[in-house]
């Protein structure tokens, strides 16, 4: 896993070359350590008084640290699911220790190969935070993931299971293994997701499903009817990426019968291959790059052709590849991991690669160390984010009590 400080990397390649959730989305781990991806949904059972919850979490190998074997390269984490009921406390935890093995050193450097594990938890319905932390055991450092989930009682006219995506191998789906993805590469022909259904009433189940764009056009859609036997039946569909432009999506399965309706959402994103996974809008990411483009480089952004906006965003990026000659840019795809990022925590009004914490996340990294003051007395809040390496402090303020910081006074050393 590499460490960039972007201001710097993006200074020194000026020298070279002269110059946003339906509930349940994988969302980015937040801490020191490797971030991954973490999914929560609901999962038919045919128990009356539990349901079955499914924590997925997906980590990509070049997060993690390989040490070299006789046969090829292997890292190991531990992964700790924590399940806390509202009110109670801690419900269910589960520990684990899991290796996985690279054969070749490119293996180990892919951010598209990823240590998957998926864990089921049966749990009384209710709502429920859920907490995930992964450690190294290389470097000893975490990463941590929350989030939230309500499960509703389940009702003997109809049950709709949460939309899964389908992993690409075999024996992953075999085991329904959910495929912990937000977005699709559009060299991809088609995914796969399922959903489960279930109905102990005699009347048939109109369950239709349909991939809707931004603006609200269908673009895809199926209607099945379905015969209830009383037990959980397994829908796959097959959603065609192949045509589908760089933006997000949104797979809709929805269950009509016996006097009931349940709707289940999922949203994903198509992307262009050499341009990172979590741009989804082109224009929307050369807009965010604007703390790293000069302002010669922003104005030919501007006055581009839509058609010609992927070639110059490739072409920016490749003058400032850490490591040319190899397929992946470093320096790019951990530019857009923190405007993802910023977008998931630092969000107002504004999206959070916007605002001034999302700013100085995005060319500093995650700070050293962070402190708080939420509830001082006569101050606004504010916090100090401190940069070890660099010596360097940034002072925020709550002007208006709504998580609005504003960056204030100087970089001061310390």
């Amino acid at each position: 896993m590499r460490k960039l400080c972007i201001a710097c990397a993006l200074f020194l390649a000026s020298i070279v070359v002269f110059a946003a959730k339906t509930p349940h989305e994988p969302a980015v781990s937040e801490g020191n350590g490797p971030l991954f991806r973490c999914q929560v949904g609901q999962r038919l059972g045919t128990e009356s008084d539990s349901l079955h919850l499914i924590v997925a979490a997906s980590v990509p190998y070049d997060n993690l640290t390989f040490l070299r074997t006789d046969t090829g390269f292997v890292a190991s984490f531990e992964l700790v699911t924590s399940i806390f009921r509202s009110g109670d406390g801690l419900y269910k935890e589960q520990i684990e220790n899991i290796t996985v093995a690279a054969v070749t050193y490119a293996e180990t450097n892919s951010r598209t190969r990823n240590a998957l594990r998926a864990d089921e938890f049966l749990v009384a319905p209710g709502d429920y935070d859920v907490r995930v932390t992964l450690k190294d055991i290389e470097s000893r450092k975490k990463t941590k993931w929350e989030g939230k989930v309500s499960l509703t009682v389940p009702d003997s006219l109809l049950q709709l299971s949460d939309i899964y995506w389908i992993s690409e191998d075999s024996s992953l789906a075999e085991w329904n293994v959910p495929r912990v993805i937000g977005n699709f590469p559009s060299t991809e022909i088609e995914a796969r997701a399922r959903v489960q259904i279930c109905s102990h009433a005699p009347n048939e189940i109109q369950l239709s499903w349909a991939v809707v764009s931004q603006k609200r056009d269908t673009l895809q859609a199926e209607l099945d009817t379905v015969k209830p036997s009383g037990a959980i039946q397994t829908f796959e569909y097959t959603i065609k990426l192949e045509g589908l432009s760089a933006q997000q999506y949104q797979l809709i399965v929805e269950a009509v019968g016996n006097g009931r309706r349940e709707v289940k959402r999922r949203d994903f994103g198509v992307y262009v291959p050499g341009i990172p996974s979590s741009v989804t809008n082109l224009d929307q990411a050369i807009k965010q790059m604007r703390y790293v483009a000069t302002s010669e480089e922003n104005s030919r952004f501007r006055q581009a052709l839509p058609q010609e906006k992927e070639t110059l965003f490739k072409e920016f990026w490749k003058r400032r590849d850490p490591t040319e000659g190899t397929e992946q840019n470093e320096l790019m795809e951990e530019y857009f991991t923190r405007v993802e990022y910023s977008n998931e925590k630092f969000a107002t009004h504004r999206e959070g690669w916007d605002t001034d914490r999302g700013r100085i996340y995005i060319l500093y990294g995650e700070p050293t160390d962070i402190e708080r003051h939420p509830f001082d007395s006569d101050k606004r809040p504010y916090e100090i984010w401190f940069y070890a390496s660099t010596s360097r402090r940034f002072v925020f303020v709550d002007y208006t009590g709504f998580g609005d910081y504003n960056l204030v006074g100087p970089q001061w050393g310390y």
